[in-house]
């Protein structure tokens, strides 16, 4: 198996009790049976509390009750009273793992970090994706997709695309352009078509023709009203997305940031078409998000990366909201409405 990591990913250390936006916060805390088991053999005081806050989620899967919306066991200064106590082995396997993700794809294994943490989105913003790639011995893993390769060779190349020394609004519709090209070359079921579309685009640098695109604001506008009906996380998420609906000239992403945004974006979802065969979603969500951060970045303190971070904790922690992005982008949120988000 080999696993792949950003070069960021090795310089993440937890701000524990400085951090500006505590992850043990807004959501349910998921326990692992592992955890469950110890906490229910705890005695004393401690253990009357772990009995208390356990409770069950709305699919009967253990978590930690919420009190005032944050965790139980996070304590004034910020810190988790049960790491405190016992360090990392008895604290949920969720805690101990996020703000890591890791997805196996056969005898590939992708690690990185979700942007919802603040010192992961410093981190990813602050230096050019590059990816490396070093080999687990001791795990084999499963035989690959046939698109796998494929796939993980058009990545590269939207990675050059992102790159290259073009505005990025031209550097955005490029990769629309080559994505819609690459969805084209998936739905004919012809994995040696996908080696075809990146070599024609490693010749030229493709530029929308003969396509009317909607005025930028309007797409925004779209965009926006989209995001008010997912799934909310924080009670002041709305009043942002109304707030940047009514700018008369949305923002644009900054240069350097909003290419670091997409290739974020590329990393952590393009093999999903894998599973779903959609691969243009994907690739569209790259360029929403970091157009959508770019519009709320002026309304909240810290700029983009603060926006960037926002649009990340609201839609990529919940599935539903995902199925329900990518729903849009199939049928009302259209690819000409794409190319004007990534637009200047």
């Amino acid at each position: 198996m080999e696993l792949h990591i950003p070069s960021y990913y090795p310089k993440f250390r937890c701000l524990a009790g400085a951090c500006p936006h505590t992850c043990c916060a807004w959501w349910e805390v998921p326990v692992d049976e592992a955890s469950v088991a110890f906490y229910q053999n705890v005695p004393g005081e401690l253990g009357a509390a772990l009995h208390s806050a356990l409770t069950v989620d709305e699919d009967g899967e253990p978590c930690f009750r919420l009190s005032g919306g944050k965790c139980p066991f996070l304590d004034e200064n910020g810190l988790c009273s049960l790491q405190l106590k016992w360090g990392e082995e008895h604290i949920p396997f969720i805690c101990r793992e996020h703000p890591r993700f890791t997805y196996d794809y056969g005898p590939v294994r992708e690690s990185g970090l979700c942007a919802s943490c603040p010192e992961a989105a410093r981190l990813i913003l602050a230096e050019d994706f590059t990816l490396a790639a070093e080999p687990l011995s001791d795990e084999a893993g499963d035989a690959p997709d046939p698109l796998l390769f494929p796939l993980l060779s058009a990545r590269k190349a939207a990675f050059d695309l992102l790159n290259m020394d073009a505005l990025l609004s031209q550097r955005l519709q490029a990769l629309l352009l080559f994505a819609n090209d690459l969805q084209n070359a998936l739905d004919e079921g012809d994995p040696n078509a996908l080696a075809q579309v990146c070599q024609a685009y490693s010749r030229a640098f493709p530029r929308p023709e003969n396509v009317s695109l909607p005025p930028r604001r309007e797409a925004l506008q779209k965009t926006l009203s989209c995001l008010e009906k997912l799934e909310i996380l924080q009670p002041d998420w709305p009043g942002l997305l109304s707030a940047a609906a009514s700018r008369p000239a949305p923002l644009s992403p900054p240069e350097a940031e909003g290419g670091r945004s997409a290739a974020y974006f590329l990393y952590r979802h393009w093999l999903r078409s894998l599973n779903d065969g959609d691969l243009l979603s994907w690739c569209e969500l790259a360029v929403l998000g970091t157009a959508v951060a770019g519009a709320l970045s002026p309304l909240v303190e810290g700029g983009f990366p603060e926006a960037f971070r926002r649009f990340c904790l609201e839609v990529e922690h919940s599935q539903p909201n995902l199925d329900i992005l990518q729903d849009a982008l199939w049928q009302s949120l259209t690819f000409p409405d794409q190319l004007s988000l990534a637009g200047a």
